[in-house]
């Protein structure tokens, strides 16, 4: 499976994970909510005029950190084979590790 998604993938899988989406000038920010509706401080961002465009490798590696996943873990959110649940639960533990 290519590492490479559309920045409209992207997009859409992000705000059905609970990632409220926020726009500016330059950027589109993806902050994610904890479980009382608040900023928890986890946010990544995409260019604003990336529209279609794919995202490679090393920038989904760079979104992956910024989400606290792994690169694996950032694709499976995408393709939805990893839900909302699943992700508060994997922040939840690092959380409880570190």
């Amino acid at each position: 499976m290519s590492n490479v998604r559309s920045a409209r993938d992207i997009d859409s899988s992000l705000r059905k994970k609970g990632f409220r989406r926020e726009m500016d000038g330059k950027h589109i920010h993806y902050f994610f909510a904890d479980s009382d509706g608040k900023h928890s401080g986890i946010f990544t961002l995409m260019s604003h005029g990336m529209g279609s465009t794919a995202i490679s490798d090393p920038l989904l590696g760079l979104m992956a950190r910024q989400l606290h996943l792994t690169k694996a873990l950032f694709l499976d959110l995408i393709d939805c084979s990893l839900n909302e649940d699943q992700y508060r639960e994997i922040l939840r533990k690092k959380d409880d590790d570190g």
